[in-house]
């Protein structure tokens, strides 16, 4: 027993550890803070962001994309011509009835790997459509 005495002799007294707890609680709390501001901020700034833009206007738009049409890329042409012309003649039923008519001389520009170029004919028509579509 004698030698179990003197190893319990090297035994130290317990030391203090320093207690961190509070300040770590504070840090993330103060984190959590700064984030939930940061949320916040980003939500109204979002909210208010579409009511400061403007839609460009589809008239605008449609008269734009078909004043840049390009003859000679036929399938752009004819795809174009298509999508954005209804818009502006909507209103003209005659116009809408010429447009008609020459749509569906279209068709055979659409849905083909290989198409031919477009016709003298066929150009002018689509260009008098827009010039009443535009005008």
């Amino acid at each position: 027993m004698n030698e179990a005495l003197r190893q319990l002799k090297d035994i130290k007294p317990p030391v203090e550890v320093p207690d961190h707890s509070l300040l770590l609680l504070l840090l993330l709390l103060a984190a959590l803070l700064v984030v939930v501001v940061a949320a916040l901020l980003w939500f109204a700034r979002k909210d208010a962001a579409p009511r400061r833009r403007r839609r460009a206007d589809p008239k605008a738009v449609a008269k734009a994309k078909l004043a840049s049409i390009d003859f000679t890329d036929t399938k752009d042409a004819v795809y174009t011509f298509d999508e954005y012309l209804p818009r502006l003649i909507a209103a003209d039923a005659e116009a809408m009835r010429e447009f008609e008519a020459l749509q569906s001389e279209l068709e055979r520009y659409k849905y083909r790997k290989r198409v031919p170029p477009l016709e003298g004919e066929v150009i002018e028509r689509m260009r008098r459509l827009i010039r009443k579509g535009t005008g």
